[in-house]
């Protein structure tokens, strides 16, 4: 064995629920391909054709605060993760899936539409990236390669749209795949819920002010989406549930990673989430690695959300309480 050999970092893919090591596949999952991390190149042009038949796009002002359009009521779309962990351990950041709102509510406002294919969506998405260096924010895909633009669309797009912040069907209402998510992104149709433009009409530091160096939700923001987040816990999602469980874990003095991973590794509701999908649950000290793992993964999303929500100081491995979470 080698002086710097890795030892094994097994995590469950976000977008098709396959298990790997991460120390031997660090461009992502080998299955679906996410996770890549390679910067944009500046040299691209922002213009690109989405098909022969649609009209060459540009940079716009697509993260503008968007206008009142006709919207559903949004709906939460509750999979065993929702229903156990709330939101997927790598769901880390509010704010990529808030400009995803913004661009499709000013898109629709502008074209006079009801609904956009996600797949155009996700291109001008990516122009607007570029364009204004939002892959320089966490949360932001650094890449438009697949894999790290599948992470933006598996964990933060999916995951607002479990929350019923975005509507997605099927072109036609005709599904090929059990799972939406599995299905060809041509075929999907995807729109801002009420909730959704509510939540992204709202002024944002980075968006609306230019202030990139600090990632941290407004005061208006922070209580959106706390009493939203109280909301949809009443109907089965458990993710105030659980930054609610970390924020009152840290406030009780263990100021530390370390505490919180263990606290992780020893909280019986999430031992037995993942028992119940993981193929090493047999092997004690397989299984061991692997919620050591995602212990780390679920502990770092969840401080991150909580320093965006400005609960939990904004300052690396600090996890000084400086605000309530209400």
């Amino acid at each position: 064995m080698g002086l710097f050999a890795l030892t094994e970092n097994r995590v469950k893919c976000g977008r098709c629920g396959s298990e790997f090591d991460l120390n031997k596949n660090q461009e992502g999952c080998p299955l679906c391909g996410f996770g890549v991390k390679n910067s944009f190149s500046e040299s691209k042009s922002i213009e690109k054709t989405i098909a022969t038949n649609k009209p060459m796009i540009s940079a716009g002002n697509y993260l503008s605060i968007p206008k009142d359009i006709q919207l559903s009521k949004g709906e939460i779309h509750l999979d065993e993760d929702g229903k156990e962990v709330g939101l997927w351990g790598m769901f880390n950041d509010y704010f990529s899936g808030k400009a995803v709102l913004r661009i499709c509510a000013n898109i629709l406002n502008e074209r006079k539409l009801s609904e956009i294919e996600l797949s155009e969506l996700i291109e001008i998405v990516k122009i607007e990236i570029r364009s204004k260096k939002l892959y320089l924010l966490k949360g932001f895909p650094s890449s438009d390669k697949d894999g790290a633009v599948n992470r933006l669309v598996y964990h933060f797009i999916k995951g607002f749209y479990n929350m019923g912040l975005f509507e997605m069907k099927v072109k036609d209402g005709k599904p090929e795949k059990e799972n939406i998510w599995n299905e060809d992104w041509s075929r999907l149709m995807v729109k801002p819920t009420r909730e959704g433009l509510e939540f992204a009409k709202i002024k944002n530091k980075v968006f609306d002010l230019g202030d990139y160096e600090n990632q941290i939700l407004t005061d208006e923001e922070k209580k959106w989406i706390i009493n939203y987040l109280k909301q949809i816990d009443g109907k089965g999602f458990k993710e105030f549930y659980w930054l609610n469980e970390v924020y009152s874990f840290v406030k009780r003095g263990h100021n530390g990673k370390n505490d919180l991973w263990e606290w992780y590794k020893k909280n019986p509701l999430f031992v037995a989430y993942v028992k119940k999908w993981s193929n090493k649950s047999d092997n004690s000290k397989e299984f061991e690695k692997q919620l050591s793992n995602l212990a780390q993964t679920f502990s770092s999303g969840k401080i991150s959300l909580l320093r965006e929500l400005g609960v939990i100081k904004n300052k690396r491995n600090d996890y000084t309480i400086i605000g309530e979470l209400k």
